[in-house]
């Protein structure tokens, strides 16, 4: 995908997008994993120069005061007075929400912090559509269920702390863009971690390659209408045999004709396997041995604003899961548990394009469903 690290900002209009793009909107010591790091940096390095993407950066905005301000620094365009004046109501409603959850913030009611960034305009239904993307239908929940594999753990004990991204096993932050694809980034970012933990090669791997092939007949991949990480996990194993490299198949934020080329595929798999619902111990466990975990949460308006902390908005533990994620590593800060999550809304969001989930708590659903490659 992109080079996230590295190129300018750019500002551009998404073509095919009625609202849609930017500037128009436009050691691991004992571990037994170890040997798998010893040439980190250099694989980083030519995964990093194969990201392609025709998808513009989200721009990093501060201090942003009032819609004008908000204009000036997204070089957000509508296409009429009243989509602005809707558009403009959306970004109101952030305002005092952010500035509502920076009071309790402050006084030690919440712990994450929010601000109004480029994504401050979405009105609800845009958000869903265009920032999450998880569905799973019947039919693709039992294919999933009746392709699973087991997996034997590592028995040695797992450190008290782990994070992927500190042995070069995750690839840069993605964005998604307008499309809802939030489940193809967590299908290839789990293949990216895996691969890595096996061969000692991280892979960079194609979202669009999912989003343009995978089928909606058994599997329920619609593309930029949602999917399940799962039913991608079984497609790319089943059917397609492989998914594609991400520099020879570039993520352009749209639905396109399939052109999967099997001689560029940059990984294959041997089925996947499942967390037991609600086991977090067990997720802990896959996480610092075997590598990331595509899981599913429940994404809400506070979430778009989340811009650092430990994210505990007691209202994501109503309703269901909406948006696909990676679980990359956990930890501990001031007594709390948490999980470090990668997501696909750039690295200009909350922590440099990650958050942090209470760990132990099932929170947002986070230990609903989540599931692994077998590579």
């Amino acid at each position: 995908m992109k080079l996230l690290l590295v190129l300018p900002l750019l500002v551009a209009v998404v073509s095919g997008q009625r609202f849609g793009g930017f500037g128009g909107f436009g050691g691991l010591g004992n571990n037994p994993v170890a040997g798998a790091f010893q040439n980190a940096a250099s694989n980083i390095q030519g995964a990093v120069s194969n990201i392609a993407s025709t998808v513009p950066k989200v721009p990093l905005l501060s201090n942003v005061q009032n819609f004008g301000d908000f204009l000036a620094q997204s070089g957000k365009t509508y296409l009429s007075a009243a989509d602005q004046a809707l558009h403009e109501g959306a970004f109101a409603t952030t305002k005092n929400l952010v500035e509502a959850g920076n009071e309790a913030f402050a006084r030690g009611a919440a712990t994450f912090k929010q601000a109004v960034n480029a994504f401050a305009d979405l009105t609800h239904a845009e958000f869903l559509k265009q920032l999450t993307g998880l569905k799973r239908s019947p039919e693709a929940k039992a294919r999933a269920a009746a392709s699973l594999k087991e997996v034997s753990i590592p028995p040695s004990p797992v450190p008290d702390s782990f994070d992927w991204r500190e042995h070069g096993g995750v690839t840069p932050v993605k964005f998604q863009g307008t499309c809802g694809s939030c489940w193809a980034f967590a299908t290839t970012g789990a293949i990216e971690g895996h691969t890595f933990r096996k061969t000692g090669s991280l892979p960079n791997l194609s979202e669009q390659n999912l989003v343009d092939c995978g089928p909606v007949e058994d599997f329920g991949l619609n593309g930029c209408d949602g999917g399940f990480q799962e039913a991608a996990f079984c497609f790319i194993d089943e059917v397609q045999k492989g998914v594609s490299q991400a520099g020879a198949y570039p993520y352009i934020d749209n639905k396109d004709k399939c052109k999967y080329d099997g001689s560029q595929s940059g990984a294959h798999l041997e089925g996947f396997a499942a967390i037991p619902p609600k086991d977090e111990e067990q997720m802990k466990k896959v996480v610092a041995t075997l590598g990331p975990i595509a899981c599913s949460v429940n994404g809400l308006e506070s979430l778009k604003n989340y811009a650092g902390g430990i994210y505990n908005d007691n209202e994501c533990n109503q309703g269901e899961p909406n948006h696909s994620i990676l679980v990359v590593g956990y930890g501990s800060e001031n007594g709390q548990d948490y999980w470090i999550v990668k997501n696909s809304w750039d690295d200009t969001w909350g922590e440099a394009g990650y958050f942090r989930l209470p760990r132990g708590l099932n929170y947002c659903f986070i230990a609903d469903e989540c599931s692994y490659p077998v590579v």
